[in-house]
């Protein structure tokens, strides 16, 4: 229910909760129900703004030192109207934070100075979405910038409950009998408990 309706608005979506809660699969199954295509971009401290925007790449079987720009991921889908998953977003350095950021504000447009161009944001077609795992379960998860986050409409994901768990494994592996199904769950959650 909060997604649909966070969906309504014309601002990107950070969807947080813990890890196998469902952030993830939730916007894929509303993307395959709406008819939108879906690009899921992993983000880790390791990634750098060309990896999403792109960069100049030398030209396969070109001239020596010949060199053209290829899109990016994330550019790529802003211009075709796609949707886009941004995995593990508090995981992100803090100079693809930046980079983000001209996509997220008021202008919601992304300069490009290698190619002297800038893209504008779709909104009626694009929908960015954010998913993390809370900054306090580790992993170099950090606290994002209040202003960074001001940018988004943001919604928490519930941890699954034991009927929820056992309901999707139900309805993933039909064959399972229900009394091995919840005996899964509830070993399950004691290893959570434990861990």
């Amino acid at each position: 229910q909060r997604l649909l309706r966070a969906l309504k608005l014309q601002r990107p979506v950070l969807l947080e909760g813990s890890p196998g809660v469902g952030k993830t699969s939730l916007v894929a199954a509303l993307a395959k129900a709406s008819g939108n295509h879906l690009v899921r971009i992993n983000l880790s401290d390791q990634t750098d703004v060309s990896d999403l925007f792109g960069t100049d790449l030398p030209v396969e079987g070109g001239k020596g030192g010949q060199f053209a720009w290829r899109d990016g991921p994330l550019l790529a889908a802003l211009k075709a109207g796609h949707w886009v998953v941004l995995d593990e977003l508090n995981l992100a350095s803090q100079s693809v934070l930046e980079g983000l950021n001209a996509c997220f504000d008021h202008r919601a447009e992304i300069y490009i100075p290698e190619l002297g161009m800038s893209f504008q944001v779709q909104h009626e077609k694009t929908k960015i979405f954010g998913c993390q795992n809370p900054f306090g379960q580790g992993g170099g998860r950090k606290g994002l910038p209040k202003s960074f986050l001001n940018r988004f409409t943001q919604v928490f994901v519930d941890q699954l409950s034991s009927k929820d768990m056992e309901h999707i494994v139900d309805e993933v592996f039909p064959h399972i009998d229900k009394k091995i199904i919840s005996k899964m769950v509830e070993f399950s959650n004691r290893l959570v408990q434990e861990v």
